[in-house]
């Protein structure tokens, strides 16, 4: 049962994003500090932070 509940979860967060993508397809550059990335769309930029921040974690145990 929890199983089927991720997978819903996970479902319902993947086409929520998708449709936000396909709404917003404007180019944006994302900028921290100093830095300034390339201009990309914003659903690429998107998935791009939301794979990051699932990676980060599992990294950061992986070092200990």
């Amino acid at each position: 049962m929890r199983r089927l509940l991720l997978f819903l979860l996970f479902m319902v967060t993947t086409g929520a994003i998708a449709v936000f993508s396909v709404q917003n397809a404007t180019a944006v550059s994302l900028r921290f500090l100093a830095w300034q990335s390339i201009q990309l769309p914003l659903g690429v930029l998107l998935v791009l932070v939301a794979v990051l921040a699932l990676w980060i974690p599992y990294i950061a145990s992986a070092g200990r």
